[in-house]
Formats: C-alpha cells, structure tokens, sequence
C-alpha cells in the first residue's frame, strides 16, 4: 500500500513540475560530501 502512495506522490510532484516550468528546463542540483553537481533537465525532449 506505501508503494502505491509514494507512486502517486511522485506523479504529482513531477505533473507539478511540468505545469509549472512552462518550457522552461529545470535545474537538477546534488551535493556529496566533496562535490556538488548540477544537471538542466529539459522534459520536452525526454
């Protein structure tokens, strides 16, 4: 059943990303403990 529900939240909150961005590419960042990368993420293209 958590399965099902962190599907469904994931869904959402990547529906809610698209709607938002309007086209534009968003901006994926992470941080290790020594580096910080960053990676621009266009949905239109896949």
């Amino acid at each position: 059943m958590t399965t099902k529900l962190f599907q469904r939240r994931k869904g959402r909150t990547r529906y809610r990303l698209v709607q938002n961005a309007a086209g534009r590419p968003r901006l994926s960042v992470y941080r290790s403990g020594k580096h910080i990368y960053a990676q621009v993420i266009d949905d239109r293209a896949g």
